[in-house]
């Protein structure tokens, strides 16, 4: 077997889950061909695989300086810094070089999406508008994946050009009409124009798209994301878990259709309903029936891995619990529960 075909069964291998199978396969290659970009890089993605980041770094330093034409180690290590606020700067740099090594389109396109995201995160969005300059326009006919598609239409809108954004979105809604994420994006564009009307349709979309659609493999059951809720609770406060003891907090799949019908985000992750505590129509008496809403299908949508997901209910409720006690989204913004 040709050391291609050798490179090529170790990522297979890895995408098949046998992680230790492609790293012994990945160590032999190294073995007989010492610092060879690929392997480096087949060597850092066994390590992303089981956490040991820091390795991986390495491992990707050291294919970058092998090849300093090759676009994809720059990327790698972009990637995994941008999971760390406190390393978005060094992330965009890596971006930065990314793109100047890019010479086939995907990896153009992925460094331009990437370095353009980082530079929203650091609060550069001029730079970011320049950088999205440089994507081919809609009409040039350029086959963008439709996952950067996607990616693209939203930098669009959060740099603040909606019409371009508009644009984006709507081409996807015209190559497929049940793209549920196009049809999303549509409605926040509305948004941003103050398009109800228009906003209230795409949404509604979007609800009887995703209603349709099933959980591929539910990462939590319904009755493990309630246990996940309860062992939230009992990190409050005494005294808040007893104000709060008496709401109910509901899983369902999705949004109601009549609240959506009124303007709701058919992807919101969950949803305070009833009066606060802290209106002054209840001081002095129970507050009035009030619930808390975890839309699991949402949730599930917008984790990665069962931790994630933990992590994501947990945040749901202590933002909608905070709602409850008549916190606004800035207060719960300053507090880290946006």
């Amino acid at each position: 077997m040709s050391f291609d075909d050798e490179l090529e069964r170790g990522w297979d291998l890895l995408e098949a889950g046998d992680e230790p199978a492609a790293r012994r396969l990945a160590e032999r290659l190294y073995g007989d061909d010492p610092g060879h970009p690929d392997v480096l890089l087949l060597q850092a993605a066994c390590c992303r695989q089981t956490g040991a980041i820091v390795e991986a770094l390495q491992l990707l330093e050291q294919a970058a300086q092998a090849d300093l034409n090759w676009a994809a180690p720059e990327i790698w290590i972009a990637e995994i810094l941008a999971e760390d606020p406190e390393r978005w700067s060094e992330a965009l740099q890596h971006a930065a070089a990314a793109l100047d090594r890019a010479e086939e389109e995907d990896e153009f396109l992925e460094a331009l999406a990437l370095k353009a995201g980082l530079e929203i995160d650091v609060g550069k969005p001029t730079a970011a508008r320049k950088t999205l300059a440089e994507l081919p326009p809609l009409h040039a006919g350029a086959a963008v994946p439709p996952a950067l598609a996607l990616d693209f239409a939203h930098l669009f809108l959060e740099v603040g050009d909606v019409d371009e954004a508009t644009r984006r979105f709507q081409a996807m809604v015209d190559a497929d009409g049940r793209d549920a994420d196009a049809w999303h994006g549509l409605g926040l564009c509305a948004e941003a124009r103050d398009d109800e009307a228009g906003k209230r349709q795409a949404w509604l979309r979007v609800l009887a798209l995703d209603a349709e659609k099933p959980l591929a493999a539910s990462l939590l059951s319904e009755v493990q994301m309630a246990e996940v809720a309860e062992a939230t609770l009992r990190e409050l406060p005494r005294r808040v878990r007893e104000l709060i003891a008496h709401v109910p907090i509901l899983i369902v799949d999705l949004p109601a259709r009549d609240e959506v019908d009124q303007g709701l985000d058919p992807r919101l992750l969950g949803m305070f309903a009833g009066s606060p505590y802290s209106d002054p129509s209840m001081m002095g008496g129970q507050p009035q029936l009030t619930q808390i809403l975890l839309f699991r299908k949402n949730l599930e949508r917008a984790a990665h891995s069962v931790e994630e997901l933990r992590e994501q209910i947990r945040i749901t409720l202590l933002h909608e619990t905070g709602h409850f006690f008549g916190m606004s989204e800035e207060d719960l913004a300053e507090v880290g529960l946006e």
